[in-house]
């Protein structure tokens, strides 16, 4: 029997039904690309090096992660997707403000590859969304779809970093000479190690690095994720470090900083070449800057519904309710309702301990930037562009506390 062959005919038509899904980008990467050991080796140091924090996920699947062939008999490529995301700057990063993006995007891969069994019998596909322990970035860069930039992101021409990374593995081998399949540059985009990377997308450019609010680039294209918000109010549990939470802000969800700041993000034709299917379909109404007394107070009914059909259901309500905390440490200093909803749950015995602790630090946050605040002078009188504040004081309601449910 002849083996499946990804040919470069069939690669142009996939791309095209991959259009037609919402899948604007496509590109094959083989799973013997001597290109993928440098990814290899550097999240083998990344796990020994402990930098991996409480995502245990990452040493228990490391070496899925390093040979995804593993996760399909039989495997020879991956098909690389990426899906562009808006939204608005906020307290939850732009990608969470959409139905969930796992759902959406393994839906559309699914219909991909049944597209694509259909016209190779005998050829197997597993879906891959983020779920899956495969090297969706390095896959990305290979097969063509961008370059990794300095915040560690891949950077996809004409639709910047703001993109989610779907991976379809197949048992089909990609055909040698396919020379109009998706490259960077006359022969391929490199992917050397971290250390030995130019960078040539970001130029001279370190404004991500620059602007991080918690420093947690040690080096271009390295992410130190126990210093980052993302990992501080996604993937830990724990009490969050006092020195990162005064850093943290009004943020309950992710952060975007490293990404607004990229040149490649703020190209105004970006929206207008995304067809209007393709973008993420809204989640069920949510208002996106959430009251955040309700959700130091959410029960477990409210914090399902606030969570549903939306990448945010990965945090657990207790940790919602820390991440909360926190951010009352930034927002209203003068509104002493806030002081005595944090004084209520830090005095809880039955609470978490993450959740007291940042309960603990955000009264001893108000009370010292209060402490620092000059006396008032009269509205108008100082300068200040009240409107810059805006966005954070919608945050919060000093009258909009829930009763618990649990």
């Amino acid at each position: 029997m002849t083996e499946p062959a990804l040919t470069e005919e069939l690669v142009n038509r996939l791309r095209e039904q991959a259009d037609s899904l919402g899948l604007l980008r496509l590109g094959v990467a083989r799973l013997d690309d001597p290109r993928l050991r440098p990814a290899r080796e550097a999240l083998t140091r990344f796990v020994a090096d402990g930098r991996a924090g409480e995502m245990t996920f990452l040493e228990r699947t490391l070496d899925l992660r390093c040979h995804p062939e593993q996760l399909l008999p039989d495997a020879r490529s991956a098909i690389v997707v990426a899906v562009p995301y808006r939204g608005d700057p906020g307290p939850i990063a732009r990608y969470a403000q959409w139905h969930d993006y796992h759902t959406v995007m393994h839906h559309r891969l699914a219909s991909l590859a049944r597209w694509l069994t259909a016209r190779r019998p005998g050829l197997d596909a597993l879906v891959c969304v983020d779920t899956k322990p495969v090297p969706e970035r390095a896959l990305a860069e290979i097969a063509g779809l961008g370059r990794i930039g300095k915040n560690g992101c891949v950077l996809v021409p004409g639709l910047g970093s703001y993109v989610l990374l779907g991976v379809l593995l197949t048992t089909a081998a990609l055909e040698q000479a396919a020379p109009s399949l998706p490259r960077v540059g006359p022969s391929g985009p490199t992917l050397p190690s971290p250390s030995e990377r130019s960078f040539a997308v970001c130029g001279s450019c370190t404004a991500c690095l620059d602007a991080c609010p918690t420093q947690a680039f040690p080096a271009p294209g390295e992410l130190d994720p126990r210093r980052c918000i993302s990992y501080l109010t996604i993937e830990s549990r724990a009490a969050v470090p006092e020195a990162l939470a005064s850093l943290v802000g009004p943020r309950i969800a992710g952060c975007d900083v490293c990404q607004e700041v990229c040149p490649h993000n703020h190209s105004p034709e970006r929206e207008a070449r995304v067809p209007v299917a393709a973008w993420l379909p809204p989640p069920p109404p949510r208002d996106r800057r959430p009251d955040l007394l309700r959700l130091l107070h959410v029960g477990n009914n409210q914090h399902r519904g606030f969570v549903r059909h939306t990448p945010l259901n990965r945090i657990p309500r207790r940790t919602l309710r820390r991440n909360a905390a926190v951010a009352l440490a930034h927002v209203q200093l003068d509104n002493r309702n806030i002081d005595a909803a944090l004084e209520q749950v830090a005095a809880d015995q039955h609470a978490d301990e993450a959740l007291r602790a940042a309960a603990r630090f955000s009264l001893r946050h108000r009370q010292a930037q209060r402490d620092a605040v000059p006396p008032a002078v009269p509205a108008g009188q100082d300068g200040i562009d009240r409107r810059a504040h805006a966005g954070v004081e919608m945050l919060v309601s000093a009258n909009a506390v829930e009763p618990r449910d649990d």
